[in-house]
């Protein structure tokens, strides 16, 4: 049974999983560039809870940095995984290290966040997901 769904694996065209998979990652990834771009607007940001104006406009640039590297490269990687790149598993490991700076800077100045954590869960998986590709051969 294992070497029959291996057998499947091994050839270079996805199974449907795959496209929902990094479908529901480019979905996830275009919604963080959506929330970076709407932090990145004053006016939408005066209109935001007291509390999120104090973090977004307290947040140190390295952090803002990280934020959007993290939600642009993981948008960018998973757009080259359903094109098939072998180079998204790059894109996908720069933008792991993107949310893990924002992670990091978060919690330290917020405290535990789901959405945070959540969001570290969702780029490991990409990035792991990415490398079984590359190692099945399904990238070029």
């Amino acid at each position: 049974m294992i070497a029959k769904g291996i057998s499947a694996m091994i050839n270079k065209k996805p199974h449907f999983s795959f496209w929902v998979f990094v479908g529901a990652g480019l979905l996830w990834n275009l919604m963080g560039c959506l929330n970076y771009i709407t932090q990145s607007n004053p006016e939408t940001v005066a209109e935001m809870p007291e509390v999120y104006q104090i973090i977004i406009d307290g947040r140190p640039v390295w952090a803002t940095s990280a934020f959007a590297i993290g939600v642009f490269s993981g948008a960018v990687g998973c757009i080259l995984l359903l094109l098939k790149k072998n180079v998204a598993t790059t894109a996908l490991l720069l933008s792991g290290v993107g949310v893990l700076v924002n992670a990091f800077f978060e919690i330290k100045v917020i405290g535990y966040m789901p959405f945070t954590i959540l969001s570290l869960l969702v780029a490991i998986a990409l990035i792991w997901y990415a490398m079984i590709l590359k190692r099945l051969g399904w990238l070029d």
